[in-house]
């Protein structure tokens, strides 16, 4: 494996190509088929995962079954990394979403080179932070927000993330399921379908095929 794909992560941004070199030696590129429990909550774990290409669902499971989507990660992301630090069971499951590629870093390997590189200690805890700053605006929206703001929010939050400006300044992302929306925001399959209908209508968005396109107006909207 090149050094130059590790550049693509975050995680590694600013780190020397020695550095770079030591991390490649140490993971290990595993390809991962889609629907694949990668960590499951509540378990033990002994390495970090990061995304090369594929995308994956992070979530909880209630005691009445149903299933609460707390992020959806892609390229450049990682996770598995606070069973490393505090040495607690995973906090949540993660599943794929499609066909993956993984580098996996071990816990001894992880700790080694985190008393090594600054740069990488330093990413770790942006990272963190960033993912806190996120926890507490989720918190925010389920809080403050009514249903059709918080799927107005999530879907201009992946447009920013994933998205695709068009010439008429419009945003195009593939879009998520009906339910896999409905677990990030905390409803129903049906209300989601109701509510991006009458998103529709109001000219706020389109939907073309597998792929959602966001109107400016939309930001506007609920800012």
């Amino acid at each position: 494996m090149d050094v130059g794909i590790l550049k693509t992560v975050p995680l590694f941004l600013g780190m020397t190509d020695a550095a770079l070199d030591d991390i490649r030696r140490l993971t290990v590129r595993k390809s991962i088929s889609k629907d694949t429990i990668l960590v499951q909550e509540n378990e033990l774990g002994d390495c970090m995962y990061m995304i090369m290409e594929g995308k994956v669902k992070v979530t909880n499971v209630g005691s009445d079954g149903k299933e609460v989507i707390l992020s959806v990660l892609g390229p450049g992301d990682f996770f598995g990394e606070m069973a490393l630090l505090d040495e607690e069971p995973r906090s949540a499951t993660v599943v794929t979403l499609e066909a993956t590629e993984m580098l996996l870093l071990r816990r001894k390997d992880f700790h080694s080179l985190l008393e090594q590189n600054r740069e990488l200690l330093s990413n770790l805890l942006s990272t963190i932070s960033q993912r806190l700053r996120h926890a507490n605006a989720q918190i925010r929206s389920l809080a403050l927000l009514d249903v059709l703001g918080r799927i107005a929010k999530l879907l201009l939050e992946i447009a920013s993330k994933e998205g695709r400006k068009l010439l008429d300044g419009s945003v195009v992302f593939r879009r998520p399921t009906h339910q896999e929306i409905a677990s990030m925001v905390g409803t129903s399959r049906e209300t989601v379908s109701r509510m991006i209908g009458e998103l529709s209508r109001d000219g706020y968005l389109r939907i073309s095929g597998k792929d959602i396109i966001i109107r400016d107006e939309l930001n506007k909207a609920f800012p």
